[in-house]
């Protein structure tokens, strides 16, 4: 009541310290909340700023190298075969029709039965040298014997192709098979439905393959959307690759945490909380961090320390669907060395989850 029955002139000459005055309490709780405020996050893009972490993209290849590497990776000799379990051959011994055999299987603890000699171990054994024992052995019951070893089923060289292809599993190499031969045996990739009609389910941008515990520069977008062939290299023994869903929101949490997994992506989701899904950190772990983001073969990194986080220096920071979260056990002294690092444990969650749907659509 009072206001109202001040004069306009008298409000007017009240306006401007009023302003003032308002302008300067406004200005002294600004300066009160940014300095006990921990430093953020730029909300545009929900990327860090540079106090809080270092970020980099990993040093990628030329296009001249790539070109370079995959010429290698055609060329690449292949190593000379080794018998292994579930080889199957013909054994025939020269002038002895008695001894030949037709189906020579090679068990699981490496061995193989053959007349007159009994057990032989040829596991590891090239099909020269395994001649070579066969014959040292037969030695003892025949002259100069002569043996000829012909494989006719090889079973000991396999890959693992797991994710959105439609027979996802353990492939075995049969000659000299290339990356969309695999594709082909494993019934190609996945398909889903989306308003009637049927869609690939493999995000190829994000696809990759693994050779001896080192990321391959395999362009899935260029070999299978465009049919770019110097991407289809021949497969060696042991390889990797592992086409992750384009539809599925998920993240990874992977080294010195008590139990690794990969986690379904929640909005606002953040590292501590991805951090405890997994069951906390080891006493081995570092406190530093690292956030994998994108196409691993071109990632963008963020090397992040959970120790400023949990002491509200900083927010906790956010995440995105697909990151990778890897927690080491020691120091990584090059940003290049982080995803090779990581690897050994995707590989695992991977194919953990691989066989877990395994088992679980065979007890149904």
């Amino acid at each position: 009541m009072f206001i109202k029955t001040i004069s306009k002139r008298s409000t007017s000459i009240m306006q401007a310290p009023f302003r003032i005055l308002l302008a300067l309490l406004l200005m002294l709780l600004l300066i009160s909340c940014s300095s006990n405020r921990p430093k953020h996050f730029v909300e545009a893009n929900s990327d860090a700023l540079p106090e809080y972490l270092e970020e980099t993209y990993l040093a990628t290849q030329t296009t001249q190298e790539t070109v370079e590497e995959l010429k290698r990776l055609n060329e690449i000799d292949l190593p000379t075969y080794r018998l292994g379990p579930g080889d199957k051959m013909k054994i025939y011994v020269y002038d002895e029709p008695e001894l030949d055999t037709d189906v020579v299987i090679v068990k699981q603890d490496g061995t193989i039965s053959f007349r007159l000699v009994g057990e032989i171990d040829v596991t590891g054994l090239t099909i020269p040298q395994a001649t070579k024992v066969i014959e040292d052995k037969l030695k003892a019951y025949l002259v100069y014997p002569k043996v000829s070893i012909i494989p006719f089923e090889a079973r000991s060289s396999t890959i693992t192709l797991l994710g959105k292809v439609t027979y996802p599993g353990v492939l075995e190499i049969k000659g000299r098979m290339r990356i969309l031969d695999a594709l082909a045996s494993a019934g190609g990739l996945a398909l889903g439905y989306f308003q009637s009609n049927s869609v690939e389910l493999a995000d190829l941008e994000r696809t990759f393959m693994i050779r001896d515990g080192k990321m391959l520069p395999i362009d899935f977008v260029e070999l299978v959307q465009k049919g770019n062939i110097l991407y289809n290299i021949p497969l060696m023994d042991k390889d990797y690759i592992y086409l992750p869903s384009a539809i599925n929101r998920e993240i990874y949490v992977i080294g010195e945490v008590n139990a690794q997994g990969h986690f379904f992506y929640q909005e606002n989701m953040t590292l501590l909380q991805s951090i405890s899904f997994a069951q906390g950190t080891k006493t081995t772990a570092q406190s530093t961090v690292y956030v994998i983001r994108g196409n691993l073969s071109h990632p963008r990194l963020f090397k992040i320390n959970t120790r400023d986080i949990m002491k509200a220096k900083v927010q906790d920071f956010p995440l995105k669907p697909n990151d990778i979260i890897y927690i080491p056990k020691h120091p990584i002294a090059k940003w290049n060395d982080v995803v090779n690092m990581a690897l050994p444990s995707l590989q695992a969650v991977q194919s953990a989850w691989f066989l877990n749907d395994l088992i679980q659509n065979n007890g149904k």
